[in-house]
């Protein structure tokens, strides 16, 4: 039975009072309601009793949190905390919007991305937001695939349940979910860090690309997994299904037929990224696991390579910015321009974004994600494309011919094969 009914009246620690106006779910942890905050809808998460290990110490990180504010849009951060009454206590956040579902929802095919475009957006944006958790000196502890509520048509992320983030290495007595807890806390042998929720991000990206859980493989398929099997296969023997030393635990055909076939079309520096962030070296070394600016790294690239197939509309994974088949219509599609960067070579085509760091080795994590230039239709001639300035700076482009001229903010170079843009101490070369 709910704890509230309808206009019940709960204190929070702003003086503020929270009305209750309707129940919404219940959980393992609690219940959630939309109350009435200052006069707009906010959504009431309110703890069962004794279900905390140390309610004293959650309350006191709660306050912590909701005092910092949201690191990041993304998170549905407490807005503020109750007072403590009624046997518990409990926090105010933003309602979710309805457009956003459950990464759950997509692992069972109850929803779908309108396109693997936007799945990468997925990826980009939650990667991003760790990144900024992180660099505040927190972690999140318990990631999981009920954290993470993703709008399917653009791959934006809201990620719900901060209630579990605190400063990294602190004891919360949460240690997380079983499948996303690294090997580590599966043992017994460490707290949840920042370290741990890098092996939880792993995970989480491998199964919004391939659909599946990167340490389930034939080993999974085992009837009847006891206990004792679990702990080995999260704990002491985790294996990645695509180790390519060890193929113990590949995929099994017919039981894992999505992720084969993603994972056989995902580009060679994709499947080199989840090799080593699920290496051994890095599921028994929690240093050696791959951080959220290398993430960013490899999926901005893997964005800017999937193109909308001009014939058909479908999706095609171009590779090495040249030609590709498209997989649908079967049509060639023709790669006119590409942008060379600082080691590889991306296809000019509309809506191409190229990031800082995809130009720059000396970015940091803050400045990652800082556009520099995409591909527009010209105001002009809307059916021509050219490259516009995506920074607040002006830069240098460089004709062929070796003329210099000053691109304002806003400005569209065309795209012609031989000039040069220099940004941030590095080149894009138009080809």
């Amino acid at each position: 039975m709910p704890q509230f009914k309808p206009g019940d009246v709960v204190q929070t620690v702003t003086g503020m009072p929270v009305t209750v106006k309707k129940y919404l779910a219940a959980g393992g942890q609690g219940e959630v309601y939309i109350a009435d905050f200052n006069g707009e809808d906010k959504a009431l998460k309110w703890y069962k009793r004794n279900v905390l290990p140390n309610p004293d110490k959650f309350y006191t990180n709660l306050k912590n949190n909701a005092a910092k504010g949201a690191p990041d849009p993304s998170f549905l951060w407490p807005i503020t905390v109750t007072e403590r009454e009624y046997g518990s206590f409990g926090y105010v956040m933003d309602l979710r919007d309805p457009e956003y579902h459950e990464l759950t929802e997509f692992l069972v095919a109850d929803v779908k991305f309108v396109s693997f475009k936007a799945a990468v957006e997925a990826c980009i944006r939650i990667a991003s937001a760790f990144r900024i958790l992180h660099n505040n000196g927190m972690c999140y502890q318990d990631m999981n695939d009920g954290n993470f509520f993703i709008n399917p048509k653009t791959g934006k992320v809201l990620i719900c349940d901060n209630d579990n983030a605190a400063p990294n290495l602190s004891d919360t007595f949460i240690l997380g979910t079983p499948g996303y807890m690294a090997p580590e806390v599966v043992l017994g042998q460490a707290q949840p860090s920042t370290s741990t929720d890098r092996f939880s991000l792993a995970v989480v990206l491998y199964m919004i690309l391939c659909n599946e859980h990167p340490l389930e493989g034939r080993r999974w398929t085992k009837a009847c997994l006891t206990p004792a099997d679990e702990r080995k296969l999260y704990g002491s023997m985790p294996l990645f299904v695509y180790d390519p030393d060890n193929d113990d635990n590949r995929p099994v055909p017919g039981v894992h037929n999505n992720e084969i076939m993603r994972w056989k079309f995902m580009p060679s520096y994709v499947q080199d990224a989840f090799i080593k962030a699920l290496s051994q070296d890095a599921l028994k070394n929690p240093g050696k696991r791959m951080r959220e600016l290398d993430w960013l790294k490899v999926l901005v690239r893997f964005q800017g390579d999937i193109v909308s197939c001009p014939s058909c509309g479908g999706e095609v994974f171009v590779t090495d910015a040249s030609d590709t088949p498209c997989d649908t219509c079967q049509q060639m599609l023709q790669v006119t321009h590409t942008l060379k960067l600082l080691d590889y070579s991306v296809t000019a085509a509309r809506k191409t974004r190229v990031y800082r760091c995809q130009i720059d080795p000396s970015c940091n994590a803050d400045s990652a994600l800082d556009q520099v230039v995409r591909v527009v239709s010209r105001k002009d001639k809307p059916g021509v494309l050219g490259l516009m300035n995506a920074t607040d700076n002006v830069i240098l482009g460089i004709t062929p011919s070796g003329k210099v001229n000053q691109v304002k903010p806003g400005d569209v170079v065309p795209l012609k094969a031989g000039i040069r843009l220099q940004v941030y101490d590095a080149e894009i070369g138009i080809q």
